[in-house]
């Protein structure tokens, strides 16, 4: 018996594994690509600086409602503001985001708000407006005016947004905090504060809040201060609903300013908006500069759709790697040892 090699089978399976390697090289490459580019999930930058918001509806319940500015002409295309009240009595309004975000990440929202007024009765500014957080099945509508900031319910039968989950409030006149009027929960009127209240199915109770704040709200004003007046906030919400507001102003550090548990369960899907209101103390309140992203980062991933289901089901990239690595680790043994054929006499 002898051996005797195929003519450039050397070659061929130099060639081979010449490629392979390449191929561990890359696949090794995205790996760490991946891991690179790990973050937050971003559902939604919105500027409001425009005449349109892609998404955003606008409900009215009490007054003149929600608007942009720079569609009515208040400010110039680009220049623009979400403003939720206009600078005028018992005002209730609503602007949402159209669309269900998923709630398995957590949430985060980073937005810019700007209070102002030219009310020079003696009144404090008022009321005040609510980052508000709501089931994605409910029909949307307004809450109550004044005090309940267009999330709370309010006496004389005046219900609360519907399906809301968590009302997170910023109220110059301070009876967000104030259980009176018909809320539920509280400490005592609070003025120029930041207080958190939950649920429909809870009455919308008070959760938690701040003592009074400086730098708030700008009075006896006819325009719009500048930029610097402005505040941005960011609130999280993780899985497990340990809350945490925070605010900075200008280019100044994140000073937090509540750190709580929610007891309120979030289904699958929520929707959001900014609810607000005005009773007889009045105040513009305008947004801008919205961010919407996940609370948790995310390795970009790779989805394999199921058909049964009709739900992605994501291998981690590490497991796709080593399976990949070990079929083309087999191929190439197995090419390895079929390169040298034995030939019967």
């Amino acid at each position: 018996m002898f051996s005797a090699s195929v003519p450039n089978q050397d070659s061929n399976r130099s060639a081979f594994l010449a490629a392979f390697f390449c191929l561990e090289i890359l696949i090794f490459s995205l790996l760490l690509s991946a891991n690179a580019h790990a973050g937050p999930i971003t559902y939604l930058d919105e500027s409001f600086r425009g005449t349109t918001a892609e998404g955003w509806q606008f409900i009215t319940g009490e007054g003149e409602g929600s608007s942009l500015t720079a569609a009515t002409g208040d400010d110039a295309d680009g220049e623009g503001w979400l403003r939720l009240t206009q600078d005028l009595k018992w005002q209730s309004s609503f602007a949402y985001y159209d669309t269900a975000l998923n709630t398995s990440e957590g949430l985060v929202f980073t937005f810019d708000f700007m209070t102002w007024s030219g009310n020079s009765s003696g009144w404090s500014l008022g009321d005040g407006f609510a980052l508000a957080l709501f089931d994605a099945e409910a029909t949307p509508q307004a809450g109550a005016y004044g005090g309940s900031l267009g999330y709370a319910q309010r006496d004389g039968g005046t219900p609360g947004l519907a399906g809301g989950l968590l009302g997170i409030g910023f109220d110059e006149f301070g009876n967000f905090s104030n259980p009176n009027e018909g809320r539920v929960g509280g400490t005592e009127r609070t003025r120029n504060s930041i207080a958190i209240r939950g649920s429909e199915e809870n009455d919308y109770a008070y959760l938690a809040g701040t003592d009074s704040l400086d730098n708030f709200a700008t009075h006896n004003v006819d325009t719009r201060p500048d930029e610097t007046a402005a505040r941005t906030v960011r609130i999280t919400i993780p899985t497990d609903m340990s809350i945490t507001v925070e605010w900075m102003q200008g280019e100044g550090d994140w000073e937090t300013l509540i750190e709580t548990h929610a007891n309120v369960t979030f289904p699958d899907e929520i929707k959001f908006g900014y609810t607000a209101g005005t009773g007889q103390a009045t105040a513009f309140h305008e947004i801008r500069n919205l961010s919407v992203s996940s609370a948790t980062s995310v390795v970009p991933q790779i989805g394999v759709r199921s058909l049964s289901s009709n739900v992605f089901s994501v291998p981690e990239p590490t497991t796709l790697v080593l399976l990949l690595l070990g079929g083309l680790g087999f191929m190439a043994h197995r090419r390895w040892h079929n390169g040298v054929h034995r030939i019967a006499p």
